[in-house]
């Protein structure tokens, strides 16, 4: 048996002993883990009955607090209260008696109870109609005419609180003669002298709509202290036990108590005397249980599986260092010289070590090279710049040049001379190898000898005007750059076009940047065109700052797009370039500056 298949038995042999031990503790823990969930249920749900018990009491109390608010309901209760000796006439008491008869029956009131009720010491009654939802129909109920005060029996406790809202556990509707539905209240005795009292009830029934999450779950609502409002299980007692009494009190200082199989907890309101008796019983049935072994047997084999591909896997960890080896060898280029420091993590033999080493020395030395490659594509890119200024032979053309002004001398021809003057002051700055840049009002002075062989050229039927700040005049560009686009616009910016045509530079030095603007005024670009050059710009930008690659450039081609690349070069991240369309003024218009600090901007 070879050495491999030795370790993997042996390692095997242990880790089934492991996964045995294993699966026992995950059964252990998954019952106690399900035990606390379903103690975690029991107090979430009795919590939520609390909450649900408040929403209804609290809907029942701001339907008193609505009757005592107005102000002509609290007046004719306050009448009736006067009237003990009968000394009011009898009309005001009608009209008091009439307008509780009616503020009782809102919809309001009707939706959000079953019954409410004002009645004082004078065996006074007013009561809303119930309300039934669905049909709308309002069932027609007969009242009790005739009642004593003092035999209400559930009357005591709430004169005993002096004005405060009281729960008053199950009882029949007191106020009607037949069909006495259970019902539960919320009372309050109203200040004052024989004021009376208002009573809001809402029926017993409808406490079986309260959710719990789990069905086999059941709870008591205990009001009072003492007082069972409400029981889920149809055969607990109309009374709240002593053993569910003593429950109460021991969870008084307890999250969660069990007893026989069965948990319970409690839960209480803070707006009313209103307490939850949650509890389940045989929290952990057989099915459940068994649910539990199955998840723990699971769990051993997925265990085992996993132990025994782990030692399969580590049995060939001597070779996968190499096999990492390859695939990062396999795996370079360019891009990714040196995305190999994961391999000094790789593990393996001190050889195979001293092999990684060698390997990244040899990365970072390609890459060195491949560096120095960029830096080099980047002079060629200068150079091609410079072979653009160099096109032709400047001595042949002066001496074209002087014989045409000698003979214009000879003629009298003044203009010819100026204009031979011109042109070779325009030779001389352009064809002028050793500075690449210029200042700007270099510039402006070899564009005015421009205009005026532009206006000799158009006779006079193309104006041209120069507005720049003086702060501007020092700032060094790239050579020809305002030349060439002015250029393009008399090639490109007026087309059927004959007179009106005018151009103007213009500089200005802002707060953090100057700017150099040159429009005309001419039929402009249209928006395919300007999309195209833009997206020719784009391309320009990361071939020279991204990928420091030389910009694609023909000679005699000093367009738009050349003489972006030549200030990108010269400004980098600070060169500001905008073109775009006048709408208001008609044209077209291109925008160079370039980004500068504050106080730069203030110097």
């Amino acid at each position: 048996m070879k050495f491999r298949s030795k370790m993997v038995l042996a390692y095997t042999t242990v880790a089934l002993l492991l996964s045995l031990v294993l699966g026992v503790v995950i059964a252990r823990i998954s019952l106690q883990y399900e035990m606390n969930s379903q103690k975690n249920n029991l107090q979430i749900s009795a919590k939520s009955f609390v909450s649900q018990m408040d929403e209804k009491l609290g809907r029942m109390d701001a339907i008193m607090n609505y009757i005592l608010s107005d102000s002509v309901l609290l007046n004719s209760m306050s009448l009736l209260a006067e009237n003990k000796e009968g000394d009011i006439p009898n009309r005001y008491v009608l009209d008091a008696k009439s307008n509780l008869g009616i503020g009782l029956t809102t919809e309001y009131i009707m939706k959000n109870s079953y019954r409410t009720v004002f009645f004082n010491y004078s065996s006074f009654l007013a009561s809303s109609a119930t309300y039934t939802t669905g049909d709308g129909i309002v069932p027609k109920q007969r009242l009790i005419s005739d009642f004593d005060v003092d035999e209400i029996p559930y009357l005591k406790s709430v004169t005993a609180a002096n004005g405060d809202s009281v729960i008053v556990a199950p009882h029949p509707d007191y106020w009607v003669y037949e069909k006495k539905v259970p019902v539960y209240s919320l009372m309050k005795s109203l200040r004052g002298d024989g004021m009376g009292f208002l009573e809001v009830e809402n029926k017993v029934e409808d406490l079986e709509l309260l959710e719990k999450a789990d069905p086999e779950m059941e709870f008591l609502i205990v009001v009072n202290g003492e007082e069972l409002l409400y029981a889920s299980d149809k055969g607990y007692e109309e009374e709240l036990s002593e053993s569910d009494l003593k429950r109460l009190e021991s969870l008084a200082g307890a999250e969660v108590l069990t007893e026989q199989g069965t948990i319970y907890t409690r839960a209480s309101s803070s707006d009313f005397d209103l307490m939850v008796l949650a509890y389940k019983k045989n929290p952990m049935i057989g099915k459940e249980r068994g649910q539990l072994f199955f998840i723990a047997f699971v769990s051993t084999l997925v265990t085992f599986g996993f132990s025994l591909m782990m030692i399969i896997f580590w049995s060939g960890v001597l070779t996968r260092p190499i096999k990492r080896f390859q695939e990062t060898v396999e795996n370079t280029n360019i891009e990714n010289l040196l995305d190999n420091q994961h391999l000094d993590k790789a593990g393996g033999t001190d050889e195979l070590q001293d092999l990684i080493h060698a390997y990244q020395i040899m990365m970072e030395r390609l890459d060195e090279a491949v560096l120095k490659e960029k830096q080099a594509a980047q002079l060629q890119l200068q150079a091609q710049f410079d072979t653009l200024q160099a096109q032709i032979d400047p001595h042949f053309i002066y001496n074209v040049l002087n014989t045409i002004s000698s003979r214009a001398i000879l003629d009298s021809d003044d203009t010819i001379c100026e204009i031979c003057g011109s042109l070779g002051s325009m030779l001389r700055y352009s064809t002028n190898n050793i500075e690449r840049y210029a200042t700007v009002g270099k510039e402006l002075e070899y564009l005015e000898d421009y205009f005026y062989l532009m206006k000799a050229r158009h006779e006079n039927s193309m104006e041209i005007s120069i507005d720049v700040d003086s702060g501007i005049r020092e700032q060094i560009i790239p050579k020809m750059t305002l030349q060439q686009l002015v250029e393009n616009c008399v090639k490109h910016g007026f087309k059927n076009m004959d007179t009106g045509r005018h151009i103007s530079v213009t500089g200005r030095v802002l707060e953090n940047r100057w700017i150099l603007k040159v429009q005309d005024n001419g039929s402009g670009v249209s928006e395919a065109k300007l999309q195209e050059l833009r997206k020719k710009l784009e391309e320009v930008r990361r071939d020279i700052l991204e990928r420091m690659m030389p910009a694609e450039m023909e000679i005699g081609g000093m367009g738009m797009v050349n003489t972006y690349a030549r200030c990108l070069l010269l400004y980098r991240d600070d060169f500001i370039f905008e073109m775009e369309n006048d709408p208001e003024n008609g044209g077209f218009a291109v925008n160079i500056g370039k980004w500068i600090s504050p106080d730069a901007a203030k110097d």
